[in-house]
């Protein structure tokens, strides 16, 4: 893995953040770069003052910013970072980029529901367009005791199959970091949860039990084709959110999970796993685009 980057977006998560990202680079034998990115929440500010001023008044703010940062990391040898973001979800995209990193470490911002009917928040656009696996962390998250990484078996699609390949190599990765056991859960959407009425049918029972052993069939290929051995194999049925959301908290694990991606119209009225889980999150989250 390339250098790892931790993103400070509140002071408040500073050292939970830092900690994470430097525990994690001490496992994975990488480098560490720590970006500030300074919102510019001024509006229409620098209508009302001349150029000169709002220049002079930006610049006293992110050196007051890269003050603290310095402070934080005094004495330790990592490339620090502090950047003025018009939107910060691009500005932790170009300096990934820019750097080469192979992670991103951050708080997960967990903004309301609500605020879902009214803006896209930078979690989410951050998990569209990251160029590497974005690490979202929660607070007060308990000692991790495995890592789960959730896929989905179904799908045949080539790029799916690569973006599963990624989401278990980076899982485990994560699982040798944290020095856990590695789970892979597949979960099957249940028909009888998405079509009303369907509980009844008399196939339905069949369908389910034929579709799930395809699941575990195609999961065992998978993960023997990958040389990978994860110490548990769960296939099971259910809203695939709702499963992998309780799966992870009640067992205290590093949920892993890729990222379709989806954007635009699709993105709007469809969302993205991730994103979905992401609203109710318990636990720290990998997210593999």
């Amino acid at each position: 893995m390339e250098n790892i980057l931790a993103i400070i977006t509140q002071w408040d998560d500073a050292e939970t953040v830092l900690a994470e990202a430097e525990k994690l680079c001490a496992c994975l034998h990488t480098g560490l770069e720590v970006l500030v990115p300074v919102h510019d929440q001024l509006g229409e500010l620098n209508k009302y003052l001349n150029f000169q001023d709002f220049s002079q008044l930006q610049t006293d703010i992110v050196a007051g910013e890269r003050s603290r940062l310095e402070s934080l990391c005094v004495g330790k040898n990592h490339r620090l970072h502090v950047e003025w973001a018009k939107k910060v979800h691009v500005t932790i995209v170009e300096k990934a980029r820019s750097i080469g990193a192979g992670l991103i470490v951050m708080m997960a911002s967990h903004d309301p529901v609500l605020s879902v009917l009214i803006h896209t928040p930078d979690d989410w656009h951050l998990f569209r367009d990251t160029p590497c696996p974005v690490l979202a962390m929660v607070k007060d998250r308990k000692p991790c005791q495995q890592v789960i990484a959730a896929i989905d078996a179904l799908d045949n699609q080539e790029p799916h199959h690569q973006l599963t390949a990624r989401l278990l190599d980076s899982a485990a990765a994560m699982a040798k970091a944290e020095d856990v056991p590695l789970k892979v859960l597949s979960v099957v959407p249940d028909p009888a949860l998405v079509y009303a009425g369907i509980a009844n049918a008399p196939m339905s029972g069949d369908f389910l039990r034929d579709t799930m052993a395809i699941a575990e069939k195609k999961t065992l290929a998978l993960v023997e084709r990958l040389g990978i051995s994860p110490q548990g194999i769960d296939v099971v049925t259910g809203r695939v959110e709702e499963v992998v959301s309780q799966r992870a908290s009640q067992d205290e694990a590093l949920l892993v999970i890729g990222n379709a991606a989806n954007k635009g119209l699709k993105g709007f009225l469809i969302g993205n796993t991730a994103e979905r889980i992401l609203r109710g999150m318990k636990t720290h989250m990998l997210v593999v685009n």
